[in-house]
C-alpha cells in the first residue's frame, strides 16, 4: 500500500468514528462569601445553584454574583476580602451597601 493510500484509509477510518460524547457536566456547588442579606443569601452557605433572589439582586448590584464562588476557591476569595483587594472585595462592598439599604 502506498503512503497516499495509507493516509486516505486512515482518514476514512477516523471520519467514520463517532465523536466522543462528554457526560453532562454537573453544576458545581458554590459558596456565598458576602455579607448576609435577609431574603437573598446567607454568609457561608453552600448552594447547588445560585438562588433566584440573588440573580434578581444583580439588577441593583452588577458585581453581586461574584460573591458566589466554587467551594474549592473559597480560600482565595476570603483572602481578597481580608486584604481588601480584587474583584471579590469589590462585590463585597457592593453587597454591604445593599444590606444597609435593606436594613434601613
Amino acid at each position: 500500500m502506498s503512503d497516499t493510500n495509507k493516509k486516505t484509509a486512515a482518514a476514512e477510518t477516523t471520519a467514520t468514528k463517532a465523536p466522543a460524547v462528554k457526560p453532562e457536566a454537573k453544576p458545581e456547588p458554590v459558596m456565598y462569601v458576602g455579607p448576609t442579606i435577609k431574603g437573598v443569601a446567607t454568609y457561608g452557605t453552600v448552594y447547588t445553584t445560585i438562588p433566584t433572589q440573588a440573580k434578581e439582586t444583580r439588577a441593583n448590584a452588577p458585581q453581586f454574583l461574584n460573591l458566589f464562588v466554587p467551594v474549592r476557591e473559597y480560600g482565595s476569595a476570603d483572602e481578597m476580602i481580608r486584604s481588601q483587594k480584587g474583584y471579590v472585595y469589590e462585590a463585597y462592598k457592593e453587597a454591604w451597601k445593599l444590606r444597609e439599604k435593606k436594613e434601613a
